[in-house]
């Protein structure tokens, strides 16, 4: 049908807490660029990213933007492309994940995306498990394969198991042919991750959600390798991050000596953009990655990086191309409505909801 000139949307124009959130009715609907699809949105998932946005996180790079509508992933049908947009037919069902830094994102009734961020939704996935995946997936892409350089027959190791990136990461790892995947999972978690991912037992240490904190996922990790009597790894991603960075040092001690890549998702990047601005934070973290980098040669004899997620088009095709040939299992999903944004960014926040909290227009 004929696309609006306003649209509902979940506008965030302060950052605060959940009740920042709110649902307004008239907000313009995305005018595209040449390279731009309108997707009518069908569903958008709600991250720990989003939540953090709202709340503050690297506001220095955020705070020009307000108000922002969040939401980084969608799922959804091309109503309108722009002058140069060909790849998908008016109608086509796609899915995508928007820049990080896109300030109107997909939690509202229609979103601009560059049409070489799309890739055809699987047909059989609904629009809500669709919307769970991309930014997600393309994290998981981004630190295995562009920053640690997996490759086939390589052993894996993924503190974060029980994560939608830590999910999707063994997936990806095992499609390029990783010889084997190692993760941590909380207790509550455990089985359900393990028969989905139809990662081992011997491939799994667990913890007790309650006392994570408290360094019980470090001891269990040491005590499963111990156990199991595993071999070294060649790539240890850290998608879980602690202040004390423990973590890291835990992880690259299992790893393979002069060959072992340890990546993190949890670099200071933000955080030091988000005390510091763009400029001068950027800077800083140069200098906190290159000592990091020396510190984990010397000490360990691994390389160390950070990651951080960028849109990917060609990985976002291989993604689809996964997807839609059933090499990728998508996460549980809860769907909540869109006038409910308030509450899925409170549910998210408390991590209770056992899949991926998505909205529905």
């Amino acid at each position: 049908g004929r696309v609006p000139s306003t649209m509902r949307a979940a506008v965030v124009r302060a950052f605060g807490g959940p009740e920042v959130v709110r649902v307004a009715t008239d907000v313009p609907v995305p005018r595209l660029a040449p390279d731009e699809v309108l997707v009518r949105v069908a569903a958008a998932s709600v991250s720990p990213l989003d939540a953090r946005v709202r709340a503050g996180y690297a506001r220095a790079l955020y705070a020009p933007m307000l108000p922002l509508i969040l939401g980084r992933d969608v799922s959804g049908e091309v109503v309108a492309r722009g002058d140069n947009a060909r790849a998908f037919p008016i109608g086509a069902q796609v899915f995508g994940a928007l820049s990080p830094v896109q300030p109107r994102g997909a939690h509202a009734e229609f979103v601009a995306v560059t049409e070489a961020h799309l890739a055809p939704k699987p047909k059989t996935w609904t629009h809500a498990q669709a919307a769970a995946v991309p930014f997600a997936a393309l994290t998981a892409w981004r630190a295995l394969f562009t920053d640690a350089h997996l490759k086939k027959g390589e052993r894996l190791l993924i503190n974060g198991l029980g994560s939608t990136v830590g999910g999707l990461a063994a997936q990806l790892a095992r499609a390029k042919g990783a010889a084997a995947v190692a993760g941590s999972v909380g207790k509550r978690s455990r089985a359900r991750v393990a028969e989905s991912l139809g990662i081992e037992n011997d491939h799994m240490w667990t913890y007790d959600e309650k006392n994570a904190r408290d360094g019980s996922v470090l001891k269990s990790l040491n005590a499963a390798a111990e156990h199991f009597a595993w071999e070294p790894f060649d790539v240890a991603l850290d998608l879980v991050g602690d202040g004390k960075k423990n973590s890291e040092r835990t992880l690259a001690r299992l790893l393979r000596r002069g060959q072992g890549r340890l990546v993190t998702a949890h670099g200071d990047l933000a955080r030091l953009v988000g005390e510091f601005g763009v400029a001068r934070g950027a800077a800083a973290a140069s200098v906190e990655l290159a000592r990091k980098k020396v510190l984990f040669r010397v000490n360990e004899d691994v390389s160390y990086t950070w990651s951080v997620m960028r849109q990917d088009a060609e990985a976002m095709r291989r993604i689809g191309e996964y997807a839609c040939e059933g090499v990728l299992i998508p996460p549980r999903v809860e769907t909540m409505a869109l006038a409910d944004a308030a509450d899925a960014h409170r549910a998210t926040e408390a991590g209770t909801t056992p899949g991926k909290i998505v909205l529905e227009p």
